[in-house]
C-alpha cells in the first residue's frame, strides 16, 4: 500500500512543480511592469476666483497630426494639459463678464539633432520642441476685451531613437509637465498683474 502511495506522489509531483513554476513566471512579469504615469493635475496650486460668469476655452490650434508634429501621439498633449490647468486653476465667481482662454499654439515638433562624438556615449539623435501660446481675454458687454494676457512657454528635449516605448512616454510626459510648470508660473504672474481688479479671491503667489 505504501509503495502504491509513493507511485501516485511521483505522478502528481511534476504537475505541481509545473503549476508552481508558471505561477512564479507570472509573478515575475507583473513585478517588472512599469508603474503608470501620474495624472496631470494642478490642484496643488490654489485656484483663482475671477469676477466672470463664464470661462470658455477656444482651441484655435489644430494639430496637423502628421510628421514633423508629434503632439497627437502623446499620452497627454499640451492642449489637453492646458484644458486641465484651466479647470483646476481658474474659477468663475462673477455675475456677467466672461473669460476666454484661446489656445493659439500647442505643438511639439520633431527635428533631427546633430550627432555627438562617439566618445561621449550614445547620442540623442532627435530634438523635440514644444510651444504653448495662450491668450486670456476678459469681456464685458462690449465686443472689445477689457483686459488681456498673452503667455508663450517653450520646452526642448533630445531623445534617442533607441529609447523604449516606456522611456519615451515618460520623457514626453515630463516635457509636457515642465512646459506647463513654466506656463503656470507666467500665467499666475500676469493674472495678478493685469487681471488684479477682476480677482475676487486667490492666494498671492
Amino acid at each position: 500500500m505504501f509503495m502504491g502511495f509513493l507511485q501516485r506522489v511521483k505522478r502528481i509531483a511534476p504537475i505541481m512543480i509545473m503549476i508552481i513554476g508558471s505561477g512564479a513566471v507570472i509573478g515575475c512579469k507583473s513585478e517588472h511592469a512599469p508603474p503608470p504615469l501620474p495624472d496631470m493635475t494642478f490642484t496643488r496650486y490654489q485656484p483663482i476666483y475671477l469676477d466672470v460668469a463664464n470661462v470658455d476655452i477656444i482651441d484655435e490650434y489644430k494639430s496637423p497630426q502628421q510628421d514633423p508634429n508629434v503632439e497627437h501621439l502623446l499620452s497627454i498633449s499640451p492642449s489637453e494639459a492646458m484644458h486641465i490647468w484651466v479647470k483646476d486653476r481658474l474659477k468663475g465667481a462673477g455675475a456677467n463678464k466672461s473669460l476666454q482662454i484661446v489656445i493659439k499654439d500647442a505643438s511639439i515638433i520633431r527635428h533631427r539633432a546633430e550627432t555627438q562624438d562617439a566618445l561621449l556615449g550614445p547620442a540623442p539623435n532627435r530634438r523635440y520642441d514644444a510651444r504653448l501660446d495662450i491668450d486670456l481675454r476678459i469681456y464685458g458687454t462690449d465686443a472689445m476685451s477689457e483686459a488681456n494676457i498673452n503667455v508663450i512657454a517653450t520646452q526642448t528635449i533630445t531623445l534617442s531613437d533607441s529609447a523604449s516605448l516606456d522611456e519615451r512616454n515618460r520623457i514626453f510626459y515630463r516635457m509636457v509637465y515642465d512646459l506647463m510648470e513654466s506656463a503656470n508660473a507666467e500665467l499666475e504672474k500676469q493674472t495678478f498683474t493685469y487681471f488684479h481688479k477682476y480677482i475676487l479671491y486667490a492666494q498671492t503667489p
